[in-house]
């Protein structure tokens, strides 16, 4: 699979899913009214990092809000570390806005949690692509 890229809803994030660059990324708010049938999509389809071989995943996200979603993003946290090896590495990244203790502290219980360290970025605006944040 080539990956694939969800454009944002009001109550679900962007997603960009490419194995082939080895990048995961998760931006805007992330309240679905069925964040299992969302969040699943990507669970099953994670076995394809593997396959691409890359000795490194990135996983960026730049969340404005997870009511409801944090359980699933935990859950998915945890499954990206699990394909962490000798040969691969996972490096999150989580944006936040800086206004926004809570989303920041959230990825700090995260990475506190599952002790696997985050690069925690502050920026003013979460905007639909990372590359773009302010």
């Amino acid at each position: 699979m080539d990956g694939y890229f969800i454009r944002a809803t009001g109550s679900t994030p962007s997603i960009e899913f490419s194995p082939a660059k080895g990048l995961l990324e998760i931006t805007g708010v992330s309240t679905p009214d069925d964040p299992l049938s969302f969040y699943g999509h990507i669970f099953s389809l994670l076995h394809e990092f593997e396959s691409a071989n890359k000795k490194e995943i990135v996983v960026n996200f730049g969340l404005k809000n997870m009511t409801g979603s944090t359980t699933y993003i935990y859950i998915l946290v945890k499954k990206l570390i699990s394909l962490e090896n000798e040969n691969r590495k996972v490096t999150f990244n989580w944006y936040y806005e800086k206004n926004n203790e809570k989303i920041l502290e959230t990825g700090k219980e995260m990475s506190q949690h599952y002790q696997h360290p985050f690069n925690f970025i502050g920026v003013f605006k979460i905007k639909q692509s990372l590359k773009q944040a302010s």
